[in-house]
């Protein structure tokens, strides 16, 4: 993974990209998965880019970092693109509030293979290389992902 810090006017520049522009999303720079990859914002303000299929993790003004993929197992844990959501929880998380029972999860004691790491994982069945038109068509799909052109 990259090792350079990542300035916050980049964040910005990727966030306007995505969403004020509306341009076509970008590869990871880790993986180069397209459609799992984008700028982000936690519930606490903290400006990030992140991808869901491999865990590449970086907050603005830091370096790069893998997240922990985790899945809870509660009744109302979603399924996305034919397999369990995964939550990322950031490098240094040891636990989070699970966004659809409440429960407080420990990210140990729920961890999962990540995607990029399972070649038979369903999630590498989405398409690479169409434009934000298709990614938003095609997340929608799945209600916890409705008006996203990433997951």
């Amino acid at each position: 993974m990259a090792k350079i810090p990542y300035p916050a006017s980049e964040w910005d520049e990727e966030a306007f990209a995505a969403f004020a522009e509306g341009r076509d999303p970008s590869p990871c720079p880790a993986c180069g998965r397209v459609g799992f990859y984008g700028p982000r914002v936690s519930n606490d303000g903290v400006r990030f880019r992140a991808c869901r299929f491999c865990g590449f993790h970086q907050a603005a003004e830091s370096h790069a970092a893998r997240a922990q993929p985790t899945a809870h197992d509660c009744a109302d844990w979603p399924e996305i693109a034919k397999a369990p959501y995964i939550w990322w929880a950031a490098p240094d998380e040891i636990s989070y509030r699970c966004p659809f029972c409440g429960e407080t999860v420990t990210a140990a004691d729920h961890l999962v293979t990540p995607p990029s790491e399972d070649s038979k994982h369903p999630w590498w069945r989405v398409p690479q290389g169409k434009n934000r038109f298709y990614y938003a068509r095609f997340w929608e799909n799945w209600p916890f992902t409705k008006g996203r052109i990433f997951l």
